[in-house]
């Protein structure tokens, strides 16, 4: 008696077919409401990435309110005796970079989707760290307007590279204060701010050792 008693608890105690139903549509809407709040959260982190500028591996433009220079972005290119502007973007990683006369410097303006610059930065690289008294300062521009797999960070991680890059805006504001016309453009600047040379495209070791000769003070 007391077996069966049991018994009919235990079958009191299983669900019907339309409770499983409910059941199940339960966890189904659990699910989904779920998906629906990871895809909220996602678009939101793409929102704040937006808002802020871009992200920080250079992967975007950054915004143009976080980007000066101190030149007419109507004047042109630059020319030996002119004064390098100073100028101030976001850059890598969170950083900022900002550039100012005070030390001999190698500035030169890329894009990551161009073979050139790809070819010529690590180059670059190396000869400069043959003068210890000059820096070498760059500016990403042009960023996203040509597919490549390259973002700025991607790039400068993939090379091993570490020299400071300025992120450019949408409206290539440094690049154009620069006067650059084509990529990569380099400018070699004295202390004082001087531009004492320039270059384009793809110059060999040689001729970017004599450039930057004209500034080393070793």
């Amino acid at each position: 008696m007391t077996t069966s008693s049991k018994r009919k608890g235990a079958a009191k105690k299983r669900p019907t077919r339309a409770q499983r139903v409910r059941i199940e549509r339960r966890a189904k809407q659990r699910s989904t409401i779920a998906i629906v709040l990871v895809v909220v959260l996602v678009a939101g982190v793409g929102v704040a990435l937006a808002l802020s500028g871009g992200s920080d591996d250079g992967g975007t433009p950054s915004a143009v309110s976080r980007v000066s220079i101190e030149r007419s972005l109507d004047a042109g290119p630059l020319k030996d005796g002119d004064e390098a502007p100073s100028f101030s973007a976001p850059g890598l990683a969170g950083r900022t970079v900002s550039w100012d006369p005070g030390a001999p410097t190698v500035l030169t303006v890329w894009a990551p989707w161009c073979p050139h610059c790809q070819k010529e930065l690590p180059v670059l690289a190396d000869v400069t760290a043959e003068f210890p008294g000059v820096e070498l300062v760059s500016v990403a521009t042009a960023i996203g307007e040509q597919p490549s797999r390259y973002s700025p960070e991607s790039y400068m991680a993939e090379r091993g590279l570490s020299f400071p890059v300025a992120i450019d805006d949408a409206e290539n504001t440094l690049a154009r204060g620069l006067g650059v016309v084509g990529f990569p453009t380099m400018y070699v600047v004295d202390a004082d701010g001087t531009v004492r040379g320039s270059a384009s495209g793809e110059p060999s070791e040689d001729d970017l050792r004599a450039l930057i000769a004209e500034i080393s003070q070793a």
